[in-house]
């Protein structure tokens, strides 16, 4: 079950993504080979992940869920803000 605290960090890991962070976890390929990639999540970014493989949709699961487990004071605060 996806809490609301869940659903907050996914949405700042998502805007807070960029194409190294993708890139290093696998999600999209590096350099010239990942610009439609790259174009398609910054254009549509939920059609790009229903699109992509399961492989890569478990990669960029397991880095935002990374992401979550670190959480940076401002999230903790946004979190406190939006989630009481």
């Amino acid at each position: 079950m996806i809490t609301g605290s869940d659903l907050l960090q996914i949405s700042l890991a998502r805007v807070n993504i960029d194409r190294s962070d993708l890139e290093a976890a696998g999600v999209i390929d590096p350099g010239h080979e990942g610009d439609k990639a790259w174009s398609n999540f910054g254009r549509d970014m939920d059609t790009f992940i229903l699109k992509l493989p399961e492989g890569r949709r478990a990669a960029l699961a397991a880095m935002i869920s990374a992401r979550g487990q670190g959480k940076t004071p401002v999230a903790n605060r946004l979190e406190h803000l939006f989630l009481r």
